[in-house]
C-alpha cells in the first residue's frame, strides 16, 4: 500500500459542519508548520514523514476524540487548540529524531528552553530548537549553525527562574560572540556526504527517486545533504540546482564524508587482529570502504570486512592470522552483536574486500560466510566469488 500523498485527493475536509471546519483549521495549521496532510473524512488524516531510519513515509491518525474534546470550548479558542495539537505532534516526533514540521516547540512550562530562546532573541539572533537538545540559529546571511545545548539544559532546569535567566543570558552573550567570529557558511555542495542504508529502510520505489546506488546486495550508498537539523537524501532536482551529475555528486560526497574525523585502531578479538575504524555518533564511516587500503596497509589477499552500523567499519587483513575460518567466525559474531545493539543497523553480513576496485571505482565487496557444525566440528564456507575458497585453502 502506498502511504504517500495521492494525486487528486484534497488535503481538506468538505467544510459542511463544525467538525469539518475544525479539521480544516487543523490541516491549515499543519501546513503553516511545513506539513501537508492528506485528509480521510470524516476525522482521519495521513501525516507525511521526512526520510527517517524507521523506514516509514507516513502514518495515519484519527482525530475523532480530539474534536469531541475541542467542542467543549468556545470557537475563538479553536485556533490555539489546533496549534497545540500540531506542536504536540512536532515535539513527539522530533523527540524521536524525526525532523517533522519546522522545529521543536517547547512547552509553555519549559522554563529552561524558553529562557534560552528569550536570551538569544534579546541579542538579535533568530533561533529555535530543531530537536530537544539542539538549538538552530539563522545567521544574517541566511546560513545556519546548530548548537548542542544538552549539557546546559539540565543546569537551567535545576535553577529558579531568576538564576536560569541569568545563565541563559551568559550563554546568549557567548553565542553572539561566536556568531560574529564566524566566516562564510559552508555551501550546500560542501555539505554533501555519502551514507550507507539497508535498502529495506526505504519504502518501495523511494530509492529510484533519490541519488543512490547499490554497494552490495541489500545495501545502498546514498548521497545526502548534511544539514544542521537533519540528514536529507539528495534528489535529482538537487543535482540540477547544484549543476552536478550523479557521478560528480558521489565523488564530492565521498570526499566530504572522508573529511569527517574518524579514529583508526588495531585491536585483538579472540586472537583475530582487527582494524577498527570508528566515530562516536558518526554517520559516514562507511565511506572509508572506498579508501580501505589506506587503513589496512599491505593487504595482498584482501580483507574480511563488516560495516554493521553507521559509526563503525571493522576489517581483518587476510594472511595476518593462521586461522582465517576463526577470523570469519569472529567478525560474523561482531557484526551480529553490533546490528542487534543499534537502532540504525546497516548489515550483519561478512564481506571479502579485494584491493582492486569494482566497476565505477567502487569497493569490490562480495558476501562470504562460514557455518560451524557443533556436532561434527566441521566448517562450511560459502561465497559467490569462486576465488575465495581456494584462497582460504592456501592461507590455512
Amino acid at each position: 500500500m502506498n502511504h504517500g500523498r495521492v494525486a487528486g485527493i484534497q488535503p481538506h475536509m468538505p467544510d459542511t459542519n463544525p467538525q469539518a471546519a475544525f479539521l480544516n483549521l487543523l490541516a491549515s495549521t499543519y501546513a503553516r508548520y511545513g506539513v501537508e496532510i492528506q485528509a480521510f473524512p470524516p476525522t482521519g488524516m495521513r501525516l507525511p514523514l521526512p526520510p527517517n531510519d524507521q523506514g516509514r513515509d507516513s502514518f495515519d491518525i484519527d482525530y475523532a476524540d480530539t474534536v469531541a474534546q475541542v467542542f467543549q470550548y468556545p470557537e475563538e479558542q479553536h485556533p490555539e487548540f489546533a496549534e497545540q495539537i500540531v506542536f504536540g505532534m512536532m515535539r513527539q516526533l522530533r523527540s524521536r529524531g524525526i525532523a517533522f514540521g519546522t522545529h521543536y516547540p517547547p512547552l509553555s512550562t519549559d522554563l529552561a528552553r524558553l529562557a534560552m530562546l528569550a536570551a538569544v532573541g534579546s541579542r538579535g539572533l533568530k533561533a529555535q530548537f530543531d530537536f530537544p537538545d539542539s538549538l538552530l540559529l539563522t545567521l544574517p546571511d541566511g546560513g545556519t549553525i546548530r548548537k548542542d545545548v544538552g549539557g546546559l539544559l539540565p543546569l537551567l532546569e535545576g535553577l529558579d527562574e531568576e538564576h536560569a535567566v541569568e545563565k541563559a543570558v551568559e550563554f546568549a552573550a557567548a553565542l553572539e560572540n561566536q556568531v560574529s567570529d564566524m566566516g562564510t557558511p559552508v555551501t550546500p555542495e560542501g555539505r554533501l556526504r555519502t551514507r550507507l542504508y539497508p535498502e529495506s529502510s526505504f519504502p518501495e520505489g523511494v530509492l529510484a527517486q533519490i541519488v543512490a546506488r547499490p554497494l552490495v546486495p541489500g545495501v545502498a550508498e546514498v548521497v545526502v545533504l548534511d544539514l544542521p537539523d537533519t540528514i536529507r537524501p539528495l534528489n535529482p532536482g538537487d543535482l540540477e540546482r547544484l549543476g552536478l551529475s550523479a557521478e560528480q555528486a558521489f565523488d564530492r560526497a565521498i570526499e566530504g564524508a572522508l573529511s569527517e574525523p574518524v579514529e583508526v585502531a588495531r585491536m585483538d578479538a579472540l586472537g583475530t587482529p582487527i582494524v577498527h575504524i570508528g566515530s562516536d555518533n558518526g554517520f559516514y564511516v562507511g565511506s572509508h570502504l572506498h579508501v580501505l587500503a589506506r587503513h589496512l596497509g599491505e593487504a595482498r589477499y584482501g580483507a574480511l570486512v563488516v560495516f554493521p552500523s553507521p559509526p563503525v567499519v571493522m576489517a581483518h587483513v587476510l594472511g595476518e592470522s593462521d586461522n582465517p575460518l576463526g577470523a570469519m567466525s569472529t567478525l560474523q559474531d561482531l557484526a551480529a552483536r553490533f546490528t542487534a545493539d543499534t537502532d540504525k543497523p546497516i548489515s550483519d553480513k561478512l564481506y571479502w574486500w579485494r584491493p582492486e576496485s569494482a566497476a565505477g571505482g567502487r569497493p569490490r565487496l562480495v558476501e562470504v560466510r562460514v557455518e560451524l557444525d557443533e556436532q561434527t566440528q566441521r566448517a562450511g564456507v560459502y561465497s559467490e566469488d569462486e576465488d575465495f575458497i581456494p584462497l582460504l585453502r592456501s592461507l590455512n
